[in-house]
């Protein structure tokens, strides 16, 4: 058998890259995909621990609690798959990512659970996003490149962020109107007319609490403060990243 040229060489040596090139990009895809709903899973589970009822109802959305526990409840997962990411491949994406797989099962679960199932209106039980906080805190990495200033910014640009987002959709639910000879918004009365177990803690009185003697600005106190406890929720994350990346591996070592 007669030895191959250079040329044959090099053309087999493409052919053979290009092969292993597609399934180097197929698995990638596979691995993306399939990936998905395990990080979006694992933000909900975080989300309902921490949120609960203040990231489900409408008329739980309130000016205080909502944007002070929220974003700390979810950037969690988030910053531990940014870690992991930008760890692995320099790629930060891990927020975007979490971010959009969490809308995406969010509105699958609300509309599936809620709307089929209970006949609850959606507009009562939408879920927020994060989805442009999260394009930001990639980006803060992406340019600083510094997972500290990433928490410190990062953690106060995704609190202002959550809220502005969902401002949007929120605002038409907080409307006045005239029912029973009373005034309330329109996400109150959705919560008259759709009763829920557990009722006592829906008998609550909304933003009870003394945020309102900071020049009455509830809003703007909960936002800041909700930042900081974002960049505390972002360690967290960190955290839980670092020991889903090194610990395997210190693990493996120990046993050689």
């Amino acid at each position: 058998m007669s030895a191959r040229t250079p040329e044959e060489a090099s053309k087999l040596n493409a052919l053979l890259n290009k092969q292993y090139r597609y399934l180097d990009y197929k698995w990638d895809l596979v691995f993306w995909v399939t990936a998905l709903p395990l990080a979006a899973a694992a933000a909900d589970i975080t989300r309902l621990l921490f949120a609960g009822d203040w990231d489900f109802w409408t008329d739980w959305k309130d000016r205080q609690w909502w944007v002070t526990i929220t974003p700390f409840a979810m950037i969690i997962i988030p910053s531990a798959l940014q870690y992991i990411a930008w760890q692995l491949c320099r790629f930060p994406v891990g927020f975007t990512y979490t971010a959009v797989g969490l809308w995406l099962v969010s509105w699958l679960a609300r509309w599936l659970q809620w709307s089929v199932f209970v006949d609850y209106p959606l507009n009562f039980v939408w879920p927020a996003t994060i989805v442009p906080g999260a394009i930001l805190t990639d980006w803060i990495l992406l340019k600083t490149r510094s997972f500290v200033i990433t928490s410190v910014i990062g953690g106060m640009a995704f609190s202002i962020a959550f809220w502005v987002a969902n401002s949007i959709t929120l605002a038409p639910f907080l409307q006045p109107v005239s029912f029973m000879a009373g005034i309330l918004t329109v996400a109150d009365v959705q919560g008259v007319s759709y009763l829920r177990s557990a009722t006592p803690e829906y008998l609550r009185m909304i933003e009870h609490g003394t945020l309102r003697s900071f020049l009455e600005e509830t809003a703007v106190v909960a936002i800041l403060f909700g930042g900081t406890v974002a960049t505390a929720g972002y360690w967290v994350g960190q955290g839980i990243g670092r020991m889903i990346s090194i610990w395997p591996i210190m693990k493996f070592m120990r046993k050689v």
